[in-house]
């Protein structure tokens, strides 16, 4: 009899991870993207103003000894001004092998929470050397500082440590406030039956 490869249930091993600012963050239920049930692992992510063209870093995070063999991203993002239908804001892994802050890191991302200029001030160059995870595309919303959930796509991570760059080229400012802002990784572990 042949095996079935399927998607187990998520059920909190290996944990969800959220990026996010620990001094705003309070989302309304209608845009949280924690799951209810499990215990997540909370990785700090101010993306509180982050202007057009502009990119900001998160902490470095451990995703763990046992890890997920690949991670959906998810967001949600709330734009100070309407943006264009098909804006995006790009997303951006930078592996390490190194559980430092600033050690082994590629495009000169530093491991801590902060603005990303890249190696050299150079922000163009340097993303390039990071592992593109995906694109959130931004809807045309009528309201100044709409909330915005969208897939963003998969990952896999070839290394147990990383951070998480956010690029914003959706032509408008990120909201003033990160109460709704944040990014989860999602585990998705394969059950072979």
């Amino acid at each position: 009899m042949a095996s079935k490869v399927l998607l187990d249930e998520f059920d909190g091993t290996p944990a969800q991870i959220t990026f996010r600012d620990v001094t705003d963050f309070s989302p309304t239920a209608a845009n949280d993207l924690r799951h209810g049930s499990a215990v997540d692992v909370e990785v700090q992510l101010d993306l509180t103003s982050l202007a057009d063209a502009a990119a900001r870093q998160s902490t470095k995070v451990d995703l763990g000894a046992v890890r997920a063999p690949r991670y959906k991203v998810r967001a949600v993002f709330e734009i100070a001004a309407t943006p264009t239908a098909g804006d995006i804001i790009e997303l951006y892994w930078a592996a390490s092998s190194s559980g430092t802050a600033g050690t082994g890191n590629p495009g000169g991302v530093t491991g801590a929470d902060g603005a990303y200029t890249g190696s050299s001030s150079n922000l163009a160059a340097a993303i390039r050397q990071l592992e593109r995870i995906g694109t959130f595309v931004c809807t045309e919303v009528a309201t100044a500082e709409a909330v915005q959930v969208a897939e963003c796509g998969y990952f896999v991570p070839g290394e147990r440590y990383g951070s998480l760059i956010v690029k914003n080229e959706s032509n408008a400012a990120l909201h003033s406030d990160a109460v709704e802002m944040h990014i989860v990784f999602d585990p998705m572990v394969e059950e072979i039956q």
